[in-house]
């Protein structure tokens, strides 16, 4: 286990309190007359209801080609994902995961064989 630097350690048990914004009297310029701004909380946040109403949104502002970007699309190719080749045959361990002789050894591997048996298949097992 790796030892925590005791400065990272103090942050970790007592998180520093982040300054709040306060809110300036009414002046003639813009940006103080507008309303001050409040952190949206999660519990506050609409997500039901924006998610339902996000595909027409979408339609009704024509706004759905923007969403497949050159930078989106790879996001979206995940299926064609190549990690290698997974299954490489070897008639060994083939035979002793799911041979004739493994499943004979177990209680679960006997009810198998009984439950193939009864259903007729030509072959048990491997």
């Amino acid at each position: 286990m790796p030892r925590i630097p005791p400065s990272l350690a103090r942050l970790l048990s007592r998180p520093p309190v982040l300054p709040t914004v306060v809110p300036r009297a009414a002046s003639t310029s813009f940006a103080s007359s507008t309303v001050p701004l409040r952190p949206i909380l999660p519990s506050t946040l609409p997500t039901s209801s924006l998610l339902r109403a996000l595909p027409s949104l979408l339609s009704r502002f024509n706004l759905a080609p923007s969403l497949v970007s050159p930078v989106s699309s790879p996001l979206l190719q995940v299926r064609h994902n190549t990690k290698g080749q997974e299954y490489q045959p070897s008639q060994r361990k083939r035979k002793r995961k799911h041979g004739f002789l493994t499943r004979k050894r177990s209680v679960n591997g006997r009810k198998m064989l009984a439950r193939r048996r009864a259903k007729g298949r030509l072959f048990l097992s491997h």
